[in-house]
């Protein structure tokens, strides 16, 4: 006698365009590069901003720990601040606010702190290890993404397109 599997339904296929396969025509993607590296720029502005006051604090209160606590803070710092906005609500860093940008990722979702927090330590990371170097691929790239972010599996698109058009 020959067994027969339960029947299974087929599940629901979703008509869902995904960022990878938007049309590169509605200008989402329309001077990512130039506009990613201002606002770069604008966060580590920010950022040195809030190192050089931490480093004040930290001699006045810790003296004797602050040769220690120079080294770590910016690595935490840096990380914790991609983190937070990119993962927050807004999906953006400061920097990227002020220059119209968002992060998404492939259904137009905000990343969600993880996928922050995997974007942020891989993009330092990876400036450690090449220099710099490896931001270079995004140049040559339609979308402008880095390779932190295909790894992360997020899109940096500007802020005037809505998730609407994707479907």
């Amino acid at each position: 006698m020959q067994e027969r599997l339960p029947d299974r339904p087929m599940p629901a296929f979703r008509w869902v365009r995904s960022a990878a396969s938007l049309d590169l025509s509605d200008g989402s993607f329309d001077g990512i590069a130039w506009r990613r590296t201002v606002a770069f720029l604008f966060d580590m502005m920010i950022l040195l901003a809030i190192f050089v006051s931490l480093w004040i604090i930290n001699i006045m209160f810790l003296g004797s720990l602050t040769a220690l606590l120079t080294f770590l803070w910016p690595a935490f710092l840096f990380v914790v601040y991609d983190t937070a906005l990119v993962g927050g609500q807004g999906s953006a860093t400061i920097g990227m606010r002020l220059m119209g940008l968002r992060t998404v990722t492939h259904e137009w979702a905000e990343p969600g702190y993880l996928k922050a927090f995997v974007l942020s330590a891989l993009f330092y990371l990876s400036i450690m290890f090449t220099s710099g170097l490896i931001l270079l691929v995004a140049l040559f790239n339609n979308r402008g993404r880095c390779v932190h972010d295909m790894v992360a599996g997020i899109f940096i698109v500007n802020n005037g397109i809505s998730s609407t058009k994707a479907g």
